[in-house]
């Protein structure tokens, strides 16, 4: 196989991933919807975001991450913090029910994912994750954009040009 045919297969595969929720089936009660619980694990682990901030770490337009923070606000799963003294803009961080509901909802997917790869060796889960691993930091390293692992020390956002 050639390197262009290897790019074609791995760009499937990745369309076939990206549509794949490793859920119960019909969509369990009390579920975050993925934006939410995208921009809750962002925010599980950093400090408090502003929405330009948010959106630069998530590659999204200002007017998408408001609207989604805006149905986080009215969930009661994100709530304004102080900010750095002298700034004007706004920073979110989760609150106590947020929290709950990204556990939830990573439990069940987590939940799901075992009935996918749990009787794999552990080897070969352990080259699956690697190479996920890899694939991510370098698609993170080419946007700019890191993603902050767990166990990483709780870092700010990013940096915002004003």
């Amino acid at each position: 196989m050639d390197d262009r045919d290897a790019v074609q297969q791995i760009q499937n595969e990745l369309m076939l991933l990206s549509r794949y929720q490793f859920r119960p089936h019909p969509r369990s009660a009390g579920m975050l919807e993925r934006s939410a619980f995208l921009l809750l694990s962002r925010l599980e682990l950093v400090e408090a975001m502003t929405l330009k901030e948010l959106s630069l770490a998530l590659t999204l337009d200002t007017s998408t991450v408001h609207r989604q923070v805006g149905a986080l606000l009215r969930s009661e799963y994100v709530h304004y913090v102080p900010g750095l003294p002298g700034e004007v803009a706004r920073r979110l961080a989760p609150t106590a029910a947020g929290l709950a509901a990204l556990g939830e909802t990573r439990a069940i997917n987590e939940e799901g994912l075992r009935s996918v790869v749990g009787d794999w060796p552990a080897q070969r889960r352990e080259q699956f994750l690697s190479l996920l691993l890899r694939f991510n930091q370098d698609v993170e390293a080419l946007e700019n954009t890191p993603w902050p692992r767990v166990g990483d020390a709780p870092a700010p956002g990013p940096e915002v040009a004003e």
